[in-house]
């Protein structure tokens, strides 16, 4: 009932079309080894993707409308691993439909969340369509970020194609089982 809610709420919020998810919500827990991914940008450019693990370990993605792949490292504080873990609940975010997209823009942005944990896993695909919990959760996430020295980090150049191989596992977690 709670899911239903969550979407239908969604929906009066103004994205336009959501594919409901059958697999059931979870509640991460920080103290059990976790990954998160979430790529932001486009299927057409790349994706920024930043991915977390439990002990605190960022690795960070960067393609969008660079001529090469671009990776770096940064680790998080447990207080921030906490505190990334926390907003994701908060936001309910393993309650989210499958996808949401506004079929009324062409190309546009997209963005990718993945979390896993045991044998829980949820992805969510966003296409021009970012509800509330996902726009809260991204920017609780850049600013836990930013503090812990994301302006800083040392971005080193990796191929092209090895940034696009990267997102591939992460494009590939969107598409329905099989």
């Amino acid at each position: 009932m709670r899911h239903t809610l969550l979407i239908l709420a969604m929906l009066l919020s103004g994205c336009t079309a959501v594919e409901p998810d059958s697999r059931p919500a979870f509640v991460l827990d920080a103290s059990k080894p976790f990954v998160i991914e979430f790529g932001r940008g486009s299927g057409w450019h790349g994706l920024d993707v930043v991915k977390i693990s439990k002990t605190g370990s960022v690795e960070l993605h960067r393609t969008e409308n660079r001529p090469n792949a671009e990776t770096a490292t940064l680790q998080l504080s447990a207080a921030d691993v906490k505190k990334v873990v926390d907003q994701l609940n908060s936001c309910q975010l393993t309650s989210l439909g499958r996808s949401y997209s506004d079929p009324g823009v062409q190309d546009g942005t997209q963005w990718i969340l993945w979390i896993q944990q045991s044998a829980s896993e949820k992805s969510v695909y966003f296409n021009n369509a970012f509800p509330a919990p996902i726009n809260a959760f991204a920017g609780g996430l850049d600013a836990v970020l930013q503090n812990a020295g994301l302006s800083n980090v040392s971005w080193t150049p990796i191929p092209k194609q090895q940034g696009i191989d990267q997102q591939k596992a992460l494009w590939a977690r969107i598409q329905p089982a099989k």
